[in-house]
């Protein structure tokens, strides 16, 4: 899988989670601003399975 390829499964992930999961927005106004940030608050259970379909995934 290309870094591009990996770079659009990524964005197609994020997008379904804020399509199933609330979320809220934050601007900060920064002279040079490098991109956007994206942070993800979940649980110990949720890192473990997240973990375990990820490590599936590259097998």
């Amino acid at each position: 899988m290309t870094t591009e390829e990996k770079r659009e499964q990524v964005i197609l992930s994020l997008a379904d989670m804020l399509r199933t999961t609330p979320f809220q927005t934050e601007f900060r106004v920064k002279k040079k601003p490098v991109g956007i940030k994206v942070i993800i608050e979940v649980t110990q259970e949720q890192m473990t399975e997240l973990a375990k379909k990820t490590i599936g995934k590259e097998k």
